[in-house]
């Protein structure tokens, strides 16, 4: 609930530019007490300015209106997903589009610039691999079946643009590939809805 009641202040504060303690209570249905609590938390986290004096429509004392700092942005409701997915939708369907391509070479420059000091042997490729994917969410690890090695996928940082536009696999295919330095099949996808995505190194000893 704290989380919550700390969202709706934001989204209040950036609908209405400034807000008194008494306004964002009567909006939000919450006491005072607890609006003072949240914004006094909101200060220290640096997602609130310091309140300035405003006046008030008639007679009485100025009121203290609270606004949002510029670091709140990145707290406030996004849909990267769904624009992405429209993009590459729309793009993937016109004429002779280079869409999967450029998107394997985009996953392929990622992992270049992220692997640049990787040794050459198998364990740090792997290693390597983990640690990149580890920190963008794809919840990665390495496992054996069959005799064969597969890397496994988890998680989808992407699954919204994924589910609509398949073709956008190709990025992890490509910095998949780019840093164990060999081409890799992907066998099972959670765009497909599969439980995870596995990719199979194509070159014996990877």
């Amino acid at each position: 609930m704290t989380g919550e009641s700390r969202a709706r202040i934001l989204e209040f504060l950036k609908r209405h530019g400034a807000a008194s303690v008494a306004d964002l209570s009567h909006g939000l249905g919450l006491t005072p007490v607890t609006i003072r609590h949240h914004l006094e938390s909101l200060l220290a986290d640096d997602l609130v300015e310091e309140p300035t004096a405003r006046r008030r429509p008639g007679p009485g004392r100025p009121e203290m209106a609270y606004r949002l700092s510029p670091s709140a942005d990145s707290y406030l409701p996004r849909n990267y997903g769904e624009l992405c997915a429209c993009l590459v939708g729309v793009l993937d369907g016109e004429p002779g589009s280079a869409v999967g391509s450029a998107l394997a070479v985009a996953g392929a420059s990622l992992g270049r610039s992220q692997a640049q000091s990787v040794g050459v042997g198998l364990g740090d490729r792997r290693r390597a691999l983990l640690a990149i994917l580890e920190p963008r969410g794809y919840l990665p690890f390495w496992e054996t079946s069959e005799g064969a090695p597969y890397l496994v996928l988890t998680s989808c940082p992407y699954l919204e643009v994924a589910r609509m536009a398949p073709g956008i696999c190709q990025f992890d295919q490509g910095l998949i590939e780019s840093v164990l330095g060999v081409g890799v099949r992907l066998e099972a996808s959670i765009a497909e809805h599969d439980r995870a995505c596995r990719f199979r190194p194509l070159e014996a000893g990877v």
